[in-house]
């Protein structure tokens, strides 16, 4: 997969090609698109490695493979050892496959013979962005857990987390428009019940960065006066390529929701499920009713926040069923 995008599919102007375009013409001085350079993470990481002397397709042949390779590192950190969860090394190898490899279950193929539009993508491999959006994605969710611990949260920690939350936003914004919501949401939430909550924490270490990177970033791509802008359009992009959207839908989520359901009332005192249910839900927000105006309309960037909150809902998932089935 990673050669054939870096090589063979660079002809055609397939998302890695566009991005190693617009690497080579950021590096010769041309001016690139406006909603390119607002989040232009993975030419910079073109670039860093161009500058080693190495080729655009070889250096994206590289960049592909160590985002791969480190998300699989952050997920097999987070999963083995697990405090709740004590299980051999290759057995949690099987689960990673299982979450690297995940896709909607794709049963209306005979009908319009579509394994991937009209439903929410949890791995996809065709856009560079959403990749490297990955790992950083994965970090600040497992971040975001420590604002609503009671164990003290050092500076450096907080440090880590504001650096983390730039890059992640700066890498794809995707992520950030569904957690600030979801966090925002939980965070007033425990407030009510005045449970513990890092406010400070919360704030510098997610609020300030995030928020600084995605006024930037909007104020970069929307400028142009043919930007077309952020339109209220509900289902208007799914919607042209599929008509079957709910059970689509549905059989997206088939997994967490089952998860969910069986153990619904673990899953209701559970800090973890109840964040990443709430960003899966802004996510799905963004996705059927969001839409770029202008020439853009049917390119679906706001689909991107529905599949990265389902990767990560479906991540937290598998590991609270595992906690589940170890407590029984």
């Amino acid at each position: 997969m990673a050669y054939v995008q870096s090589y063979v599919l660079t002809k055609a102007m397939a998302d890695f090609a566009l991005h190693i375009l617009f690497a080579e013409q950021m590096k010769a001085g041309i001016a690139v698109q406006s909603f390119t350079l607002a989040h232009a993470g993975w030419q910079v990481l073109l670039l860093l490695f161009n500058a080693f002397g190495l080729q655009f397709k070889l250096a994206n042949l590289i960049s592909l493979l160590l985002c791969e390779a480190i998300t699989v590192v952050i997920l097999l950190r987070w999963f083995w050892p697990s405090p709740n969860v004590i299980q051999p090394f290759w057995k949690t190898g099987i689960i990673l496959l299982g979450i690297s490899v995940a896709a909607p279950i794709s049963i209306f193929w005979p009908l319009d013979h579509q394994f991937y539009l009209g439903y929410i993508g949890i791995v996809t491999y065709h856009n560079p962005t959403i990749i490297l959006l990955r790992p950083f994605a994965i970090l600040q969710f497992v971040f975001s857990m420590r604002y609503f611990e009671s164990r003290p949260i050092s500076k450096l920690e907080i440090l880590g987390m504001a650096i983390i939350s730039a890059l992640a936003a700066f890498a794809k914004p995707s992520f950030a428009i569904c957690l600030i919501p979801a966090l925002g949401i939980l965070a007033l939430y425990r407030l009510f019940q005045k449970k513990h909550l890092d406010i400070p924490a919360l704030l510098i270490g997610f609020a300030v960065p995030t928020a600084l990177v995605l006024v930037i970033q909007f104020l970069i791509t929307y400028r142009a006066d043919d930007s077309g802008g952020i339109l209220f359009a509900p289902f208007a992009v799914m919607g042209y390529y599929s008509n079957l959207l709910l059970p689509k839908f549905l059989l997206s989520i088939v997994f967490p929701l089952l998860v969910t359901i069986v153990y619904r009332k673990q899953a209701w005192q559970d800090v973890r499920m109840i964040l990443t249910w709430l960003i899966f839900i802004f996510g799905c927000v963004y996705t059927y009713f969001l839409a770029e105006g202008g020439s853009r309309f049917y390119d679906g960037n706001f689909t991107w926040s529905g599949e990265i909150a389902l990767y990560v809902l479906f991540a937290v998932s598998t590991l609270f069923f595992l906690d589940m089935e170890k407590s029984t």
